[in-house]
């Protein structure tokens, strides 16, 4: 039985000079123009929307002094500190400044927003069951969703 070339095994398939041809090689993605897209905008709102609804759940701290579940616990209940509805207030601002300077093509706003809600994440399981619930949401769609959006357009942010 004779090989054809259908039959045969390439042997270039890995052959550096191949593989590295300008025809093989990907474009980058980049957003073109200087208006936003949907896509962008409705990041940015979401977001929004979501680290006002965890700075309501820290200003619903301030002003009660009580956190979710509480009663669940009775005697047993830790004392939740004076300082922790402030830090979970102030790092819901971090977060929302952040977003705005995403918004303005920094990128320190994306590092700001992630770390804040990140740090947020981290102290809110001890007294805020629910605002951690707020918090990962967020983090998790900034980073699945709103990366996703913003890579396009990161050559643009400073």
């Amino acid at each position: 039985m004779t090989n054809t070339t259908q039959d045969k095994e390439r042997d270039d398939i890995f052959d550096t000079d191949v593989l590295m041809q300008k025809g093989n090689n990907s474009n980058p993605i980049k957003h073109e123009g200087n208006k936003k897209s949907f896509l962008f905008k409705s990041m940015i709102f979401i977001m929004v929307f979501l680290i006002l609804s965890i700075l309501y759940r820290g200003f619903q701290l301030l002003i009660t002094n009580d956190y979710l579940f509480r009663q669940m616990l009775n005697e047993d209940a830790p004392e939740m500190p004076k300082w922790y509805p402030i830090v979970t207030i102030v790092l819901g601002v971090l977060a929302l400044i952040g977003i705005f300077l995403v918004n303005n093509y920094k990128r320190v706003g994306v590092y700001m927003v992630v770390i804040s809600l990140f740090a947020s994440a981290v102290i809110q399981p001890e007294f805020m069951a629910d605002g951690t619930l707020f918090t990962m949401f967020s983090l998790f769609v900034f980073i699945g969703y709103g990366l996703a959006i913003v890579y396009p357009y990161w050559y643009k942010f400073k």
